[in-house]
Order: C-alpha cells, then sequence, then structure tokens
C-alpha cells in the first residue's frame, strides 16, 4: 500500500483542456525528457525527466486556464567552453486557453495564451515540451565563468602577455617612408 503512495501516477497522452478546465482535472506525474525530441535534439543528452504539477480550471473573469509547474534538470554543451552543463528549469506555466487569435487577443496579461480548438485534444507531451523550450537561453553557458577554466576554456579578461615597446602603427610609419622616397 505504501509503495502504491508513492508511485508516480502516468501522465495520459492526450488531454481535451476545455473539458479539463471544466472539470478542474489535473495533471501531475513524471515525463522522460527522450519522449520530447524537440528538446533533446538541443541538449547533450535524453537522461531525466520532467515532474509535470499541472491543474486546470476558471477563474472569476471565466477564462478557462492550465496552471502549475514544470521542473528538469537538462544537460547541455556550454557555448562558451564547450563542456557539459547542467541546467535546472523550474518553470511556472499560466496558460489562457482561446480558440482564435482574437479570443487570445482578449486574454488577460497574467495569461500566456493556449489555442486549441473547443473540440480538440492536445498532445501532453507537446504541451510540455512547449513551454520548456520557451525558457531555454538562446546561448547556454556556465554562470561561474571558473566552471569554463576548468574545462579548459581561458577567459578573455585575463590580458594576454604581449611585449612591452609594441608599436601597432610601426608599419604604418615605415610604409609611409617607403612611398615618400619612391617620390
Amino acid at each position: 500500500m505504501i509503495r502504491r503512495l508513492m508511485e508516480t501516477p502516468s501522465l495520459p497522452a492526450k488531454i481535451h483542456p476545455w473539458r479539463m478546465a471544466t472539470e478542474h482535472g489535473c495533471l501531475n506525474g513524471r515525463l522522460a525528457l527522450a519522449a520530447l525530441p524537440r528538446l533533446i535534439a538541443l541538449l547533450g543528452g535524453a537522461e531525466g525527466e520532467v515532474v509535470v504539477a499541472l491543474s486546470a480550471g476558471c477563474d472569476a473573469q471565466g477564462v478557462r486556464f492550465i496552471q502549475g509547474h514544470l521542473c528538469a534538470e537538462v544537460e547541455w554543451i556550454c557555448q562558451r567552453c564547450l563542456g557539459p552543463l547542467r541546467l535546472p528549469l523550474d518553470v511556472t506555466v499560466n496558460l489562457g486557453l482561446a480558440r482564435d487569435e482574437a479570443a487570445a487577443d482578449r486574454l488577460p496579461d497574467e495569461y500566456d495564451p493556449l489555442l486549441v480548438r473547443e473540440s480538440g485534444d492536445i498532445a501532453v507531451a507537446d504541451l510540455i515540451e512547449d513551454e520548456l523550450l520557451l525558457v531555454l537561453p538562446q546561448i547556454p553557458r556556465h554562470e561561474d565563468p571558473r566552471e569554463c577554466e576548468a574545462h579548459g576554456y581561458a577567459r578573455p579578461d585575463k590580458p594576454a602577455l604581449a611585449p612591452k615597446n609594441r608599436q601597432p602603427f610601426a608599419v604604418l610609419a615605415t610604409l609611409l617612408q617607403d612611398s615618400q622616397r619612391s617620390h
């Protein structure tokens, strides 16, 4: 019995968001990162899972919504040092259901629109994947440059040793002298 309470329920493949909101439904469970092909195409690996805690309902203004949290830890490649980068993702989901673009434009600002036909189902994996893709940084890199140094990256803010008497325009001076002699 205790083991049964500790098991995480599996997520359905599809949901009907309008019905889910009307019935104040919940999605709680885990989804393997390997089930999210667009996401893993960007990552360094497909190990891990997304912890999903979403609920649906209708607010005081009559807006049907899906809200909650998604948590995952993904492995990327740091674009500064090309070393492995563990990136925790903690996503707050606050979607307002809309039938069309006009309805999406009328949603209160606290909601991100989720366009879906009233008679349509949506794939749970697609919903989760879309939300995770939206929070990924454009250029993944370690926050602390010292982590990059541990992977062999030399920081550009450390000045390279340059000759003390370096004169960058000395070549131009010799060219000027050569052109004056030829006249």
